[in-house]
């Protein structure tokens, strides 16, 4: 079996979080369940550790929509205190969400380490240069940002604000693959099905 490219990876994975953002009621729980279930077989411990970090935003979530959207009290003892029925089933909608997409993350880093994950995003990134845009700086910002939020530094987020850290010194490689046509056959593929499911 061929081995795909980075970019082709990662057009299919933002098909999926697309996916997820668009799904609806069975649909998106059977499709959060399958993916949680492969994400805790085949990366287990950084699934784990990425929902630990978005836990304050589940809470968050569920808390906003749960007391913030009108309908039938869920909680008939607390009054108008109560969190609604409706803002509950919104914010377990929206939580099932956030966690497919945080499942899909641990995936994507599982198979992709750190030099295929740049030079995938080099390429899906290189048609911005047409805007004058980098494609070779947003890979490499986009890639800190995904190893912080695996790996905060020493003093965690403040610590990046603080000039003379012990990583500005670092050198990040940006290395370059070839894309085949079996690549071009996934990209337009899951293209041409992305732009079905938007319009449909």
């Amino acid at each position: 079996m061929r081995d795909f490219h980075p970019a082709s990876r990662l057009i299919l994975w933002g098909w999926l979080v697309v996916a997820t953002q668009l799904a609806r009621g069975p649909l998106l729980w059977g499709f959060g369940f399958f993916i949680g279930a492969l994400a805790l077989v085949t990366s287990s411990r950084r699934a784990w550790m990425l929902v630990r970090r978005v836990r304050y935003l589940l809470l968050a979530v569920i808390v906003l929509f749960g007391f913030s959207t009108p309908g039938e009290v869920a909680l008939p003892l607390l009054g108008q205190a109560s969190p609604s029925i409706e803002g509950l089933s919104l914010a377990l909608t929206h939580s099932m969400r956030l966690l497919v997409t945080v499942m899909l993350v641990a995936i994507l880093l599982e198979y992709l380490d750190g030099p295929l994950l740049i030079a995938g995003l080099i390429a899906v990134a290189r048609p911005l240069a047409l805007l004058g845009l980098s494609s070779e700086r947003l890979a490499v910002r986009l890639m800190l940002v995904l190893r912080y939020a695996q790996e905060p530094p020493p003093g965690g987020w403040r610590a990046l604000l603080v000039a003379g850290t012990d990583r500005d010194d670092e050198v990040l490689a940006l290395p370059r693959a070839t894309i085949g046509w079996w690549d071009w056959i996934v990209i337009v593929t899951v293209t041409l099905l992305g732009t079905y499911g938007v319009f449909l």
